[in-house]
């Protein structure tokens, strides 16, 4: 069996987009990227876009086709930052479809001073394959930078949400707690370690806590080039009727600088 992986990044602005090669559950069951942003801006740059278009073929004994794409940006203005990102991911086996999946989410930071600011956080989701038509979720909080210097930087989200999923005959909603943290260590101009959580912990009764983790550490290979190796887990403490209750990623990337 001959496998092609094909993968183009396609920057609008400056700033670096991280791409995996390798397929993997968390791919399939949830958008990681959305998960991650959790942290106020680091640029001072007053206004950023980015796109991101991927896929992956395989033929011979399976005939596999996957596409994904992602748009990016953000909008500084005098009090804050906007950040919002649109991403949809296609996959078709033997011509037939297997996966078909969109997200939009939109972030607002209003900043209070330096290492403190609001956010508020709105996403929607539809997926062809999953048991609800679609999941929109609202969080809202504090978000404050607990540690800055030259080598660690450590932000932290704190905040109440709510999350509702439609479904054909009902809707089902559920008040959250939305708790993030986001640290990076920077070693030397050429290594970088970060580690990322989110959590969204339900209120109500008998509704499903969320937690997102990856840990990452990336390494120039160029000037504009980096390669990184990253680990990601999901779990949700109730997946639904045969699902297992946590996903892993564990993938070698390139991440491109403009």
């Amino acid at each position: 069996m001959k496998r092609v992986v094909l993968f183009f990044a396609a920057p609008i602005t400056a700033f670096y987009s991280p791409v995996s090669f390798a397929e993997s559950k968390l791919v399939k069951s949830q958008y990681v990227e959305s998960a991650f942003e959790i942290e106020s801006s680091d640029t001072d740059k007053e206004w950023e876009l980015a796109a991101e278009v991927g896929g992956s073929f395989t033929t011979g004994n399976t005939e596999t086709k996957s596409f994904k794409a992602k748009l990016k940006g953000s909008l500084g203005y005098e009090y804050g930052r906007i950040t919002y990102i649109a991403q949809s991911y296609r996959k078709k086996d033997n011509d037939e479809v297997s996966a078909n999946r969109w997200k939009i989410s939109l972030k607002n930071n209003l900043h209070f001073s330096e290492h403190a600011s609001s956010f508020a956080i709105a996403e929607y989701e539809k997926d062809q394959f999953a048991e609800h038509n679609s999941i929109s979720l609202f969080a809202a909080g504090y978000t404050q930078r607990l540690y800055d210097n030259e080598y660690i930087r450590w932000d932290a989200d704190i905040g109440p949400g709510y999350n509702l999923k439609k479904f054909d005959d009902r809707d089902e909603s559920q008040r959250i707690a939305h708790i993030g943290t986001n640290l990076k260590v920077k070693f030397s101009d050429q290594s970088e370690f970060s580690q990322k959580v989110v959590a969204d912990l339900a209120l109500d009764q008998d509704a499903s806590d969320i937690i997102r983790s990856e840990s990452a550490l990336s390494t120039s290979i160029l000037e504009n080039l980096k390669m990184k190796l990253a680990f990601a887990l999901r779990r949700d403490s109730l997946p639904g009727e045969g699902k297992e209750k946590t996903d892993t990623e564990t993938s070698v990337s390139l991440v491109f600088i403009f």
